[in-house]
């Protein structure tokens, strides 16, 4: 009987840390297994620095605030609640920083379009959309941040409504109004350059 739960722990410890859920990836880590919190940073390092990104400002300032991101929620993994997403409660986390980066940061805040755009395109097509995206990138720009974030986690990381609601702090019917209002600043500005259609 004794032989056969030992056996049932050790399958348990060498099932691959990839192929595990976020939520016991927690709870190893949670009782010591550092290797399973490296397997969430793996996961989520890109995405946290896409959140994260509109507040930074630039490439440096990025990857200071996704490992800060990082530390933080590793510090408060106590208080994670495993009925809810692990990927929700960590950009919420990446969020706040952000904002309170900004808080500190009053300059123009820099929009990478490489960083936001889909990763496989080929040579002609990108040509053709540089100077669509460097227009897109200016009207970012000059978006407030309330708006840009939802747009980055909506349509650059395909969040959910509820999640972005959650990331960001508001209600869902809130979220949607700031996105509709985001997307007529957005195209509003577009217009004004010429780039519609």
């Amino acid at each position: 009987m004794a032989l056969k739960g030992w056996r049932e722990r050790v399958k348990r410890l060498s099932v691959p840390r990839a192929r595990l859920m976020d939520n016991d990836l927690v709870e190893r880590t949670r009782a010591g297994d550092l290797r399973s919190y490296e397997e969430l940073v793996h996961r989520y390092e890109r995405l946290v620095g896409r959140v994260i990104y509109p507040y930074a400002g630039s490439d440096a300032a990025v990857e200071d605030l996704v490992q800060e991101t990082f530390l933080r929620a590793y510090d408060r993994l106590s208080t994670f609640n495993p009925e809810y997403r692990f990927k929700t409660w960590l950009l919420a986390i990446a969020n706040n920083l952000g904002i309170d980066t900004l808080r500190r940061r009053r300059e123009v805040i820099e929009f990478n379009p490489e960083l936001h755009a889909p990763l496989t395109r080929g040579p002609e097509a990108v040509a053709v959309e540089a100077d669509r995206a460097r227009s897109v990138r200016d009207s970012v720009l000059a978006l407030p941040e309330t708006y840009s974030v939802p747009l980055v986690l909506r349509y650059a990381e395909g969040l959910t409504y509820a999640e972005i609601a959650e990331v960001i702090g508001i209600t869902i019917p809130a979220l949607k109004s700031r996105l509709f209002r985001a997307r007529n600043m957005l195209a509003g500005k577009l217009e004004e350059k010429g780039e519609t259609g």
